[in-house]
């Protein structure tokens, strides 16, 4: 039910779907093993492997985490036996800028659902016309950057806002909660009412700051790993189609932005 409310959020901007090229994923970094299911086939993913997104479904395996970047530039970290459907992400044409990772290079529009496990994102400053929502069994996310974790079950779904701004909205519910960085939210599954209700807001507990902290770190570095250009190609007509590629950033000076707790992460 959270999925069919999702749509509120997506305001009348047009995309040209079939003239804009395939917007793309861009695996940064793995550890164990995480699969790409698509209608067609699927497929165990490697590291710096790019596929098309939406549509996708990633699904990572127990003790195995999965650090991605779309080609927005929002970087996204997949925790142990998790699954991420990815209804749709779309964008307009841009000219890259390798220089500039911190803003949206155009216009899009990123709607995916978390069914069970953790995720983390962490994402460039979104362009103005920019949806980016995230549904899970019992909540829709409205999101507006720019660090969070999501952690959902059959049961609940915890909303971790480190920075930026998110509305939350349970499932039956026709308001959202607007939450800022240093709040969680915990929404929760009501079996009798078959709908879902917000049952605590508040600041993240002190010991849960380092364990989110290490995951959102993740996604950031991921994000920084790789930049995402347009390159023109002949089709077999001989009319020339636009297709996103992506470009590994090769840093001049080791990054010092994050530090993680390896005794944190899953192995």
């Amino acid at each position: 039910m959270a999925f069919a409310m999702a749509g509120a959020f997506f305001g009348p901007h047009s995309f040209a779907a079939l003239n804009n090229p395939a917007s793309k994923l861009y695996v940064s970094d793995l550890k164990g093993q995480a699969d790409m299911d698509t209608s067609d086939a699927v497929t165990t993913l490697t590291k710096k492997s790019v596929f098309n997104a939406q549509g996708s479904t990633v699904l990572t395996a127990k003790d195995s985490n999965d650090s991605m970047v779309y080609s927005n530039g929002s970087g996204i970290y997949l925790d142990a036996d998790t699954r991420l459907d990815i209804k749709k992400f779309v964008q307009e044409p841009f000219t890259p800028n390798r220089y500039d990772l911190d803003m949206e290079p155009s216009v899009s529009q990123t709607l995916a659902y978390l069914s069970h496990g953790l995720i983390a994102l962490c994402t460039s400053k979104l362009a103005a016309g920019s949806n980016m929502v995230y549904t899970t069994p019992q909540a829709t996310l409205n999101i507006r950057g720019k660090k969070l974790v999501i952690e959902t079950n059959d049961y609940e779904t915890r909303v971790s806002i480190l920075e930026g701004d998110v509305t939350v909205q349970a499932s039956g519910s026709d308001a959202g909660q607007v939450l800022h960085g240093g709040q969680e939210v915990v929404v929760r599954s009501d079996a009798t009412s078959q709908t879902s209700s917000i049952v605590h807001i508040g600041p993240i507990p002190d010991e849960r700051k380092q364990f989110l902290s290490d995951r959102a770190a993740m996604a950031c570095i991921a994000r920084r790993t790789v930049y995402f250009e347009e390159v023109g190609r002949k089709n077999d007509a001989g009319d020339t189609t636009q297709e996103i590629q992506a470009a590994e950033v090769v840093p001049t000076d080791k990054p010092t932005d994050f530090t993680i707790s390896p005794s944190q992460l899953p192995h």
